[in-house]
């Protein structure tokens, strides 16, 4: 007796097609043209390296420039001179001085050149914060491996923009001496003011009007209310709590005079 063939399942005509996953180089481009799609793929794989790949070559050529432009010794001096060292450096030997100045420029070369190590640090922490703000908070239900390359994209198009402005800037020929390590390129409007002569508190305060940090806001909210479970997190939420939580961060930086 023969076997009837299977009868196939009916084909439901509003079903869409699945789509392939997008490569990486797909995913970094996607990231500046149409970011929705980049988030969205994270679900299918939250690889993370290739944003951190392409964000740490900007920064070591950012870190390159700045070292052969900027005489460190003299913002050495300088910070120490805002300082309350001030006085107890400059009634120190001549020799002495030079010995410290000396240390202190080696060591903040070495901080700038350690960005991308740093940059994975800084991710690893604001990941957490985050995937526990939307997992508790929300209900968003976000593994920490999505949540942290959900993070480096958001980070790369605009740290790789800041860089390329810097990095140009500084080519064109920006006073190096007027450069300031914590505030280098003109994307907020403490860059022109002159922070020996202000507050540190203000001067925090209002270098956080950052079109960087506002980019890097949206991107990041916009990232996870598109990986949240069954959106239960919307954009505008995310965006929102991501604002006020950074908003808080840089009361307290502000207020400590981490400027």
């Amino acid at each position: 007796m023969s076997t009837p063939p299977p009868i196939a399942a009916p084909v439901d005509p509003n079903a869409q097609p699945s789509q392939p996953g997008l490569s990486e180089p797909q995913r970094i481009i996607d990231s500046f043209a149409a970011p929705s799609k980049t988030f969205l793929d994270i679900r299918r794989n939250a690889s993370w390296w290739a944003p951190w790949l392409l964000t740490s070559i900007f920064g070591l050529v950012f870190s390159i420039v700045l070292t052969q432009k900027v005489d460190f010794d003299q913002v050495v001096r300088q910070q120490i001179a805002q300082s309350s060292r001030a006085a107890q450096f400059e009634s120190l030997p001549k020799e002495q001085q030079e010995q410290q100045l000396a240390f202190a420029s080696k060591i903040t070369k070495g901080f700038v050149y350690a960005a991308p190590i740093l940059g994975i640090l800084g991710a690893l922490l604001l990941a957490l914060i985050l995937w526990v703000t939307f997992t508790f908070g929300f209900g968003a239900e976000i593994p920490y491996s999505r949540s942290l390359a959900i993070c480096f994209y958001a980070w790369l198009p605009p740290h790789v923009v800041g860089a390329a402005l810097g990095i140009v800037s500084l080519l064109a020929g920006a006073n190096p001496e007027g450069v300031n390590l914590r505030n280098p390129i003109a994307t907020n409007p403490a860059y022109f003011m002159d922070a020996n002569a202000t507050s540190k508190f203000v001067y925090g305060m209002v270098a956080s009007i950052d079109i960087i940090a506002i980019w890097t806001i949206v991107l990041l909210g916009l990232g996870f209310s598109l990986n949240s479970a069954a959106r239960k997190l919307s954009a505008g939420s995310a965006i929102g709590t991501i604002a006020v939580l950074y908003v808080l961060s840089r009361l307290v930086f502000s207020a400590l005079g981490w400027t």
